[in-house]
């Protein structure tokens, strides 16, 4: 087998443990979303570094729809460049840093009923443990995605020593090993090819199309990013605009004060 077939491999084994072993927590994560989403509130989904691409894959993507409401902080996973100005070594020096979490949850109106869906591969650094913190002391709900095997295998990067599958409320494992990349390959002294990304992303569609379901079960029935390509682009356009509509009516709850929970100003009390 080349290295690329044992890639597939290991990736196909990541999708199989996700779908035998995690339907549980999958179920109980939607139920969670849909409650939320047809009460009119938001399920804010946040993660930093390579984890933003999961909140992205949420929400806004075709076969997604508002309701789910992404907190990419670019300060955190904007390090393309890898050098220079917005490089790698900024973001992964904040994600570390105590009370950064809170700066970035102040910028938003958080309310009773809301919801937060967390992404970390590692569920070690500080901003995504903050994050978790401070959202349950304001007594929201808390679905964490990310690698039990990577968690065990590290110690926390937070003051507090806690992890966020600790914390968590409901976890979903992304079935990915300690150290992520999965491949051998003669010669090259490190492991290459990532599995975290598949896992974490069938496990974010996995939520998407279950919480629809639960909430087309409710009567509320979602509003679907969907491809003008296989629609029509006449048809395709007027949805995209119901899509931008309906993101406007429920976001507007992201920075409307009244009844919004004040962020803790620390974590420690949790």
């Amino acid at each position: 087998m080349t290295a690329s077939d044992r890639w597939l491999a290991s990736a196909r084994d990541v999708l199989e443990q996700v779908a035998t072993t995690q339907s549980e927590a999958i179920d109980e994560a939607s139920a969670v979303f849909a409650e939320t989403i047809a009460s009119d509130r938001l399920v804010h989904v946040f993660g930093s570094g390579h984890s933003r691409m999961n909140t992205e894959e949420m929400f806004p993507r075709i076969g997604s729809y508002p309701g789910f409401h992404p907190v990419a902080e670019l300060a955190l996973s904007n390090h393309v460049g890898v050098v220079g100005p917005n490089g790698l070594r900024q973001a992964m020096y904040l994600e570390k840093v105590p009370g950064f979490a809170r700066i970035i949850l102040q910028q938003f109106k958080i309310h009773p009923g809301d919801a937060f869906l967390i992404f970390s591969s590692t569920g070690i650094n500080g901003t995504v443990v903050e994050v978790a913190l401070l959202a349950k002391l304001m007594g929201l709900p808390v679905v964490a995605v990310t690698s039990i095997q990577h968690t065990d295998a590290t110690p926390s990067r937070h003051p507090s020593g806690r992890k966020l599958a600790e914390i968590a409320d409901i976890t979903i494992d992304n079935c990915s090993p300690p150290g992520d990349a999965v491949t051998d390959i003669e010669g090259v002294p490190f492991k290459v090819g990532p599995v975290s990304s598949i896992g974490a992303i069938a496990v974010v569609n996995a939520l998407k199309t279950r919480t629809a379901e639960l909430l087309a079960q409710r009567g509320v029935i979602p509003t679907v990013l969907t491809s003008p390509h296989f629609v029509g682009s006449a048809v395709g356009d007027e949805q995209l605009e119901r899509v931008y509509e309906e993101y406007f009516r429920r976001v507007r709850l992201a920075y409307d004060s009244e009844g919004a929970i004040a962020v803790p100003d620390s974590w420690e009390r949790s």
